[in-house]
């Protein structure tokens, strides 16, 4: 981690720093409103991990006494759990997810809990429980969503690490929006128990750091590796990579052109730095894949079910149990169109499943076939839209993230911030590597940081 705890910079004044600046940033009506709850026993979790070290002089690992901000869609023993959703206010889990208990094992201080759409069901910020959380660089902004709280906590020293997740884009959209780094890994690599459903066979745990490095350290902690899992490192010469050729969006969002000028100059520097770039790559029939492997209204309504059917102390036992009563928020438009598509076929869930198999391979052979270490393109076509723009004209649901890709491919896939527009707002840069190649992808993602941050 880029911080360690030491004799001389202990735990405890890593977390009263975090603690300050949260008090001092996040909280009023002009706060940043990125932290739910916070963990009442985290000053004391940092002393014994101070007291613990100078005792024995050992770490309890990678993580030792750092502190991170979990999204409040993974569940945390003893501290409440909402899942982004004012009806479940109250939660106290009696257990840790997975990849929380792999952070606390690590040595991690869990600090609290961070903002997240109802359910985490929107790549913006909207949610019942009144969080009004707003972007790092612009409260007239938005943060950016699912993971909303955690890459704005990241991206303002609240803390040095976040714990977010990504079903189609949830780590990746704020990590842009706020100018940090965010990995969505390999789907499966990482254990997504104890964290709530939205489409299972995407949903992912995913980190969100300040540098590539520090989500490398987080990564092998979520997936239980015990050596680094950032592979060897190579300069920025010996790498291909290829701009994939996007279809046209159907809706016109401000920015577009800002964003493109931003990546196009950061492909440049790269390409000044050594990186030998292809131009206009184009996955054949990629907009009909996307669209055939998409499970967001195949799965969804069911996936929610059967998470909160797992759960009866939470009280609600379907989606549209919450939905009727008029629980989310009415900009939250995917919870209108679950609730009023028609139930799925067996048949075409299977269908969609196989389908994702299909943009797997479409994707693969192509970048196979050009010697591509990876795909790069925008992670989203612009920047943070504002906060007050008109809901009816563009919804959340058809901002335009390039982000699903990887989520419908089951690739890894990690984002960078490639510079700002001219109003301040960052872009972010997204790297696309083949199935399980989360380590080089890492290494990849190290390199082209170092060339942006030289440039």
């Amino acid at each position: 981690m880029r911080v360690l705890v030491s004799q001389e910079r202990t735990s405890l004044s890593l977390v009263d720093e975090c603690l300050r600046r949260i008090a001092e940033l996040d909280s009023g009506r002009d706060g940043l409103g990125a932290v739910l709850a916070l963990n009442p026993q985290a000053r004391a979790q940092a002393e014994a991990a101070d007291e613990q070290l100078e005792r024995t002089g050992r770490q309890r690992g990678p993580l030792h006494g750092i502190p991170v901000l979990i999204k409040d869609v993974f569940e945390t023993e003893g501290i409440p759990t909402t899942f982004g959703c004012a009806a479940f206010q109250g939660y106290v889990p009696r257990q840790d997810a997975v990849a929380v208990r792999r952070l606390r094992a690590a040595g991690a201080i869990v600090l609290g809990k961070t903002s997240t759409p109802d359910l985490a069901m929107s790549w913006l910020s909207d949610s019942s429980n009144g969080s009004n959380t707003v972007n790092s660089r612009s409260a007239a902004h938005e943060p950016g969503g699912s993971s909303a709280g955690s890459a704005v906590a990241v991206a303002s020293g609240l803390a040095p690490a976040g714990l977010g997740s990504d079903t189609g884009g949830s780590v990746r959209v704020p990590a842009s929006f706020n100018g940090v780094v965010g990995l969505r890994p390999t789907t499966g690599l990482v254990s997504p128990d104890g964290m709530s459903s939205l489409v299972t066979a995407q949903d992912t745990p995913g980190p969100l750091a300040g540098c590539v490095d520090d989500a490398a350290v987080l990564l092998q902690v979520l997936a239980g590796h015990q050596r680094p899992v950032d592979g060897a490192r190579r300069p920025l010469g010996s790498y291909r990579l290829g701009v994939l050729a996007l279809p046209a969006e159907p809706v016109v969002w401000d920015g577009a052109d800002e964003v493109a000028a931003v990546v196009d100059a950061a492909l440049a520097r790269l390409a000044g730095e050594g990186a030998r770039i292809l131009d206009d790559v184009v996955v054949p029939d990629l907009p009909a894949l996307m669209r055939d492997s998409s499970l967001y209204l195949t799965t969804a309504r069911d996936d929610i079910d059967a998470f909160l059917a797992s759960r009866p102390e939470l009280g609600s036992s379907s989606f549209l149990d919450l939905y009727y009563a008029e629980v989310f928020p009415e900009s939250l438009d995917l919870a209108e169109l679950l609730a009023t598509r028609s139930q799925s076929s067996v048949q075409l869930r299977a269908e969609r499943l196989a389908n994702r198999r299909r943009l797997q391979d479409a994707v693969v052979r192509e970048m196979r076939s050009l010697r591509l270490d990876a795909l790069v393109y925008p992670t989203v076509r612009v920047p943070a839209p504002l906060r007050d723009r008109n809901r009816e004209s563009l919804p959340s649901r058809l901002l335009p993230v390039n982000t699903l890709i990887a989520s419908q491919a089951d690739l890894p896939a990690l984002t960078l911030p490639a510079g700002t527009t001219d109003a301040g707002l960052p872009v972010g840069l997204e790297l696309l590597g083949r199935p399980g190649t989360d380590g080089p992808l890492l290494g990849l993602g190290r390199a082209v940081e170092g060339a942006l941050r030289d440039g």
